[in-house]
């Protein structure tokens, strides 16, 4: 088993988005043993491991991040400062900044923060399956606005 800090677990793998994952593979045999609040799970070498439905695969939990963090920045609002800074809308603050400097990007908020600080660390193989780049769904929306320029 991985040590993985409560703040990166908890950004990456709740019971929420593990059934969510579940669901998703089509794996529900464990849904009529119990719920989702019932799961018990332990980050691996390989992938999650998910005692009532078996291992989620770091591959299919960056696939979930991805299309999860795609979903969330559907509608937020940009207001582009300047060539290289964006303010992007949020649910706990009003407006978070990303920054673009030589084609990367960067955000205020917690969840860039602790992926930045953390993943790669903590779960590198995370980190390779989401293509060794660090993300949020504020940095999509901006970049997204850019693109539809």
């Amino acid at each position: 088993m991985l040590q993985v800090s409560k703040e990166l677990a908890s950004q990456h793998f709740n019971k929420h988005d593990i059934a969510d994952i579940l669901y998703s593979l089509g794996r529900t045999n464990w849904a009529y043993q119990c719920n989702r609040h019932q799961l018990e799970y332990e980050p691996w070498a390989t992938g999650l491991w998910v005692k009532q439905a078996g291992l989620i695969s770091y591959r299919e939990l960056a696939a979930y991040i991805r299309e999860a963090t795609e979903f969330k920045s559907c509608g937020l609002n940009v207001k582009r400062q300047s060539q290289q800074v964006f303010l992007v809308e949020g649910r706990r603050q009003p407006w978070y900044t990303v920054v673009q400097k030589n084609g990367r990007y960067s955000c205020s908020c917690m969840l860039y923060r602790c992926r930045r600080n953390r993943l790669e660390k903590e779960l590198p193989q995370l980190f390779k399956a989401l293509n060794q780049k660090i993300f949020c769904h504020h940095i999509v929306a901006a970049y997204y606005s850019i693109r539809s320029i």
